[in-house]
């Protein structure tokens, strides 16, 4: 019977919302844990802050997000066709504007059909507001790497943790009967 607005309400009912985000992300920086002590819990915190920094600059649904490619400095961007035909945005960095950007095709959009869009991509070179490119620069070169483990990098920016053990010895497994099968 739980309203799925309870938990965000206080947020959407504040004067600001994007300063009641901010005070989000201003917390998770602050409670952010030791990168050495604590790397997974670190690239964890890193990743929710750059979630919610990059969803406030860029407005998208967390689907869009989370379906974001990634193309690292020094590399040739994917094409917008290739993209159009993955339906997925993609962070590259942009030499000219010297700036992380976001491309992604209309197509790619849950009302990419409205005249909003006009068949055009949505490119935007995010600012580097509040070292946002140092969070995103960390991000990229250690924290990514923590999240992924011994998995391979399946190529979007964003992504989830990967669950592994590390196994010492083979785990045997019995299998009983019945007494008088």
């Amino acid at each position: 019977h739980r309203d799925p607005f309870e938990p965000i309400m206080c947020v959407l009912e504040a004067p600001s919302p994007l300063a009641e985000y901010r005070k989000i992300t201003d917390e998770i920086l602050l409670r952010m844990p030791d990168k050495d002590r604590y790397p997974r819990a670190a690239a964890e915190s890193v990743r929710s802050f750059l979630m919610l920094r990059l969803g406030l600059h860029l407005g998208l649904r967390q689907k869009n997000l989370r379906q974001l490619m990634f193309c690292p400095r020094g590399h040739f961007p994917t094409s917008e066709r290739r993209l159009e035909e993955m339906r997925r945005g993609e962070i590259r960095w942009n030499d000219r504007e010297n700036g992380w950007e976001v491309l992604i095709p209309s197509i790619a959009f849950k009302n990419a059909n409205s005249s909003f869009f006009g068949s055009k991509p949505f490119r935007l070179i995010l600012p580097d507001l509040l070292d946002l490119y140092h969070h995103i620069n960390a991000y990229i070169e250690r924290h990514r790497k923590v999240l992924l483990g011994p998995a391979a990098d399946p190529g979007t920016f964003f992504i989830k943790t990967v669950n592994y053990r590390v196994r010492t010895r083979p785990i045997i497994r019995r299998r009983f009967t019945k007494p008088g099968a």
